[in-house]
Protein backbone atom coordinates (compact mmCIF):
# COMPACT_ATOMS: atom_id res chain seq x y z
CA UNK A 1 0.00 0.00 0.00
CA UNK A 2 2.57 2.34 0.90
CA UNK A 3 4.57 1.61 -2.47
CA UNK A 4 2.04 2.48 -4.48
CA UNK A 5 1.23 5.64 -2.59
CA UNK A 6 5.04 6.58 -2.98
CA UNK A 7 5.23 5.13 -6.66
CA UNK A 8 2.50 7.51 -8.01
CA UNK A 9 3.96 9.56 -10.30
CA UNK A 10 2.41 13.42 -11.33
CA UNK A 11 0.06 12.77 -14.41
CA UNK A 12 -1.00 16.17 -16.09
CA UNK A 13 -4.21 16.20 -17.36
CA UNK A 14 -6.79 18.88 -18.26
CA UNK A 15 -7.16 20.03 -14.83
CA UNK A 16 -3.45 20.82 -13.55
CA UNK A 17 -1.81 21.74 -17.10
CA UNK A 18 -2.27 25.60 -16.36
CA UNK A 19 -0.53 25.00 -12.88
CA UNK A 20 2.00 23.32 -14.36
CA UNK A 21 2.79 25.48 -17.09
CA UNK A 22 3.10 28.14 -14.19
CA UNK A 23 5.31 26.42 -12.20
CA UNK A 24 7.71 25.52 -14.69
CA UNK A 25 7.63 28.63 -16.27
CA UNK A 26 8.25 30.18 -13.17
CA UNK A 27 11.32 27.98 -12.64
CA UNK A 28 12.68 28.76 -16.04
CA UNK A 29 12.55 32.69 -14.94
CA UNK A 30 14.37 32.44 -11.45
CA UNK A 31 16.89 29.89 -13.27
CA UNK A 32 17.03 32.62 -16.62
CA UNK A 33 17.72 35.32 -13.37
CA UNK A 34 20.39 33.39 -11.40
CA UNK A 35 22.48 33.04 -14.85
CA UNK A 36 21.69 36.88 -15.35
CA UNK A 37 22.96 37.62 -11.99
CA UNK A 38 26.40 35.88 -12.48
CA UNK A 39 26.65 37.19 -15.53
CA UNK A 40 26.44 40.93 -14.17
CA UNK A 41 28.93 39.60 -11.53
CA UNK A 42 31.37 38.31 -13.53
CA UNK A 43 31.00 41.07 -16.77
CA UNK A 44 29.19 44.30 -14.55
CA UNK A 45 26.41 44.74 -17.41
CA UNK A 46 23.30 45.70 -15.34
CA UNK A 47 21.70 45.77 -19.00
CA UNK A 48 21.76 41.70 -18.94
CA UNK A 49 20.04 41.44 -15.85
CA UNK A 50 17.51 43.79 -16.21
CA UNK A 51 16.19 42.87 -19.80
CA UNK A 52 16.31 39.12 -18.23
CA UNK A 53 13.92 40.78 -15.17
CA UNK A 54 11.46 42.64 -17.46
CA UNK A 55 11.26 40.25 -20.31
CA UNK A 56 10.73 37.18 -18.23
CA UNK A 57 8.32 39.32 -15.49
CA UNK A 58 6.03 40.53 -19.01
CA UNK A 59 6.16 37.15 -20.00
CA UNK A 60 4.84 35.92 -16.56
CA UNK A 61 2.06 39.09 -16.63
CA UNK A 62 1.24 37.75 -19.68
CA UNK A 63 0.57 34.25 -19.02
CA UNK A 64 -1.61 35.23 -16.35
CA UNK A 65 -3.74 37.49 -17.70
CA UNK A 66 -4.03 34.97 -20.03
CA UNK A 67 -4.92 32.52 -17.81
CA UNK A 68 -7.79 34.85 -16.37
CA UNK A 69 -9.26 35.93 -19.19
CA UNK A 70 -9.43 32.18 -20.06
CA UNK A 71 -11.66 31.20 -17.00
CA UNK A 72 -13.80 34.12 -17.38
CA UNK A 73 -14.39 32.97 -20.91
CA UNK A 74 -15.10 29.68 -19.59
CA UNK A 75 -17.64 30.65 -16.62
CA UNK A 76 -19.95 32.97 -18.44
CA UNK A 77 -23.09 31.38 -18.98
CA UNK A 78 -23.58 34.10 -22.23
CA UNK A 79 -23.51 32.52 -25.46
CA UNK A 80 -21.54 35.62 -27.53
CA UNK A 81 -18.36 36.22 -25.83
CA UNK A 82 -16.89 38.92 -28.39
CA UNK A 83 -15.85 41.06 -25.86
CA UNK A 84 -13.27 38.84 -24.80
CA UNK A 85 -11.84 38.31 -27.97
CA UNK A 86 -11.22 42.18 -27.91
CA UNK A 87 -9.98 42.15 -24.18
CA UNK A 88 -7.21 39.48 -25.91
CA UNK A 89 -6.56 41.38 -28.90
CA UNK A 90 -5.77 44.64 -26.67
CA UNK A 91 -3.92 42.46 -24.16
CA UNK A 92 -1.67 41.47 -27.40
CA UNK A 93 -1.19 45.14 -28.55
CA UNK A 94 -0.26 46.08 -24.79
CA UNK A 95 2.57 43.27 -25.06
CA UNK A 96 3.61 44.20 -28.52
CA UNK A 97 3.86 47.90 -27.45
CA UNK A 98 5.60 46.83 -24.74
CA UNK A 99 8.09 44.70 -26.87
CA UNK A 100 8.20 48.15 -29.47
CA UNK A 101 9.08 50.43 -26.60
CA UNK A 102 11.96 48.09 -25.29
CA UNK A 103 13.91 47.95 -28.66
CA UNK A 104 13.31 51.11 -30.18
CA UNK A 105 13.41 53.59 -27.19
CA UNK A 106 14.94 51.29 -23.88
CA UNK A 107 17.64 49.77 -25.51
CA UNK A 108 20.38 51.78 -23.27
CA UNK A 109 18.17 50.11 -20.29
CA UNK A 110 17.81 46.67 -21.51
CA UNK A 111 20.16 43.68 -23.26
CA UNK A 112 17.52 42.66 -26.06
CA UNK A 113 18.58 39.51 -26.57
CA UNK A 114 18.24 38.73 -23.18
CA UNK A 115 15.08 40.59 -22.80
CA UNK A 116 13.57 38.65 -25.97
CA UNK A 117 15.22 35.03 -24.64
CA UNK A 118 13.75 35.81 -20.93
CA UNK A 119 10.20 36.70 -22.75
CA UNK A 120 10.10 33.56 -24.17
CA UNK A 121 10.01 31.44 -20.61
CA UNK A 122 6.36 30.21 -20.99
CA UNK A 123 6.99 28.92 -24.70
CA UNK A 124 10.15 26.96 -22.45
CA UNK A 125 7.59 25.69 -19.93
CA UNK A 126 4.89 24.89 -22.59
CA UNK A 127 7.33 22.91 -24.67
CA UNK A 128 8.67 21.08 -21.54
CA UNK A 129 4.94 20.14 -20.06
CA UNK A 130 4.34 18.75 -23.67
CA UNK A 131 7.80 16.98 -23.65
CA UNK A 132 6.47 15.76 -20.41
CA UNK A 133 3.04 14.61 -21.76
CA UNK A 134 4.43 12.48 -24.58
CA UNK A 135 7.23 11.00 -21.92
CA UNK A 136 4.47 9.50 -19.87
CA UNK A 137 2.45 8.16 -22.38
CA UNK A 138 -0.60 9.66 -24.24
CA UNK A 139 -2.82 7.53 -22.65
CA UNK A 140 -2.83 9.31 -19.14
CA UNK A 141 -3.29 12.63 -20.53
CA UNK A 142 -7.23 12.19 -20.13
CA UNK A 143 -8.45 10.65 -16.80
CA UNK A 144 -11.42 8.40 -16.79
CA UNK A 145 -13.42 10.72 -14.97
CA UNK A 146 -12.96 13.40 -17.71
CA UNK A 147 -14.01 10.52 -20.44
CA UNK A 148 -16.98 9.91 -18.34
CA UNK A 149 -17.86 13.88 -18.16
CA UNK A 150 -17.37 14.14 -22.10
CA UNK A 151 -19.28 10.86 -22.76
CA UNK A 152 -22.70 13.03 -19.96
CA UNK A 153 -21.99 16.74 -22.21
CA UNK A 154 -22.11 15.07 -25.59
CA UNK A 155 -24.10 12.61 -25.43
CA UNK A 156 -22.27 9.40 -27.02
CA UNK A 157 -25.23 7.02 -26.18
CA UNK A 158 -27.42 9.05 -28.10
CA UNK A 159 -25.26 9.11 -31.07
CA UNK A 160 -25.33 5.28 -31.20
CA UNK A 161 -28.91 4.94 -30.98
CA UNK A 162 -29.82 6.10 -34.58
CA UNK A 163 -28.13 2.88 -35.80
CA UNK A 164 -29.78 0.21 -33.26
CA UNK A 165 -32.86 -1.24 -34.25
CA UNK A 166 -36.27 -0.31 -32.88
CA UNK A 167 -34.90 3.44 -32.20
CA UNK A 168 -37.84 5.97 -31.72
CA UNK A 169 -37.01 9.71 -31.38
CA UNK A 170 -38.66 11.13 -28.28
CA UNK A 171 -39.83 13.99 -29.87
CA UNK A 172 -40.59 14.48 -33.16
CA UNK A 173 -38.88 17.42 -35.63
CA UNK A 174 -39.44 18.63 -38.84
CA UNK A 175 -36.17 16.82 -40.06
CA UNK A 176 -37.43 13.36 -39.29
CA UNK A 177 -39.90 13.89 -43.07
CA UNK A 178 -36.45 14.32 -44.54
Amino acid sequence: MKEQTLARKFVINERNTILFVSRVGLGYYLLFALIAVIVWLVRGDIRILSGTLFGGGLSLVNFEALRRIGQKIFSDPKRIKIHYFSLIWLKFMILVGLCFMTVVYWDQYFNIVAFFLSLSVIIFAVITATIYAIYQGFSDIVDDEMRKGEEKYIGWDDVDKGFKKDYKPSKKSIFDRL
